[in-house]
């Protein structure tokens, strides 16, 4: 909400203790960096801004009205959230509450946010936090106009972060694809488990493979995120090399880490990047869902 405007909305929540909602949200905070309190609560609100923005990309183009998703993307990538356990406004507690267009700023409330966590609190959580960048894009959205339309437009069922969100770039399919073989000669994809921290997974050519045997090996790794990203938490990387049958060394490697908050949408599939070509080999990153 803008404290400039004199619309205010007051959104309403069950009242449940902050202890209890705190353990309900154990699973999503583990494993994130505890330095300040609040940084896995910024962290949550700016993933979901970004899960928004994913799910934008996929509607046509005049359905997003008013909003410029360019500048949505901007106002994601440069404004700085901060948390507190309450956000007060005018003598009223607040979800979050924004500063534009004084400051590039949106304070969000950990109170608030712990019951907006809930599965049933879906629309309501990405309501709040697509309001607040709306404003930080210049556009009015003093009665979630805006906002509510989207929302409702996505239509997007309940789900709980503490599935999504740990890593902040999950992939578990890497597709293989060998570009010079022949029909009987073929690699088969590489299934991983997000919730491994660390894999490594060796994928040989099957069928009749003279002259087009390949081997990747794929290793992942785990890291946590600098302080300086704003975006503090568990990330995947991967190695990946190829080799041929005649040589004990890789002919090619590389490595790849997807980005952080590109595929956190709880249903359908996502591509974690573009088509990559190693040592002969097309390599695609996703993230799939039964």
């Amino acid at each position: 909400m803008n404290p400039i405007k004199l619309h205010l909305f007051v959104f309403s929540i069950s009242l449940v203790t902050a202890f209890s909602a705190l353990l309900a949200s154990n699973q999503a905070i583990a494993g994130w960096e505890n330095g300040n309190a609040g940084d896995s609560y910024v962290s949550e609100f700016i993933l979901t801004a970004k899960d928004l923005a994913q799910r934008f990309e996929l509607l046509p183009a005049d359905q997003l009205g008013e909003i410029d998703l360019r500048k949505l993307k901007a106002a994601i990538k440069s404004t700085e959230v901060v948390s507190e356990e309450q956000v007060m406004l005018n003598g009223f507690e607040r979800d979050a509450v924004n500063y534009w267009p004084n400051e590039s700023l949106i304070r969000m409330s950990r109170s608030r946010w712990r019951e907006l966590r809930r599965p049933t609190e879906t629309r309501a959580r990405l309501r709040i936090v697509l309001h607040e960048y709306i404003w930080m894009t210049g556009l009015e959205d003093s009665k979630f106009q805006h906002s509510d339309r989207l929302i409702e437009l996505l239509n997007i069922k309940n789900y709980s972060p503490n599935i999504w969100w740990n890593p902040v770039n999950p992939i578990n399919t890497i597709s293989l694809r060998l570009l010079q073989t022949n029909e009987t000669c073929k690699l088969a994809h590489s299934r991983l488990d997000v919730l491994k921290t660390s894999e490594t997974q060796v994928i040989e050519a099957q069928g009749d493979c003279a002259g087009y045997f390949r081997r990747v090996e794929i290793v992942k790794s785990s890291g946590m995120t600098p302080a300086s990203s704003n975006i503090r938490g568990l990330f995947h990387s991967y190695q990946i090399y190829v080799f041929n049958s005649a040589q004990p060394l890789p002919i090619a490697e590389f490595s790849f880490e997807p980005e952080w908050g590109a595929c956190l949408l709880p249903e359908g599939s996502c591509q974690g990047s573009g088509k990559l070509v190693i040592g002969g080999v097309e390599v695609i990153f996703w993230f799939l869902r039964n």
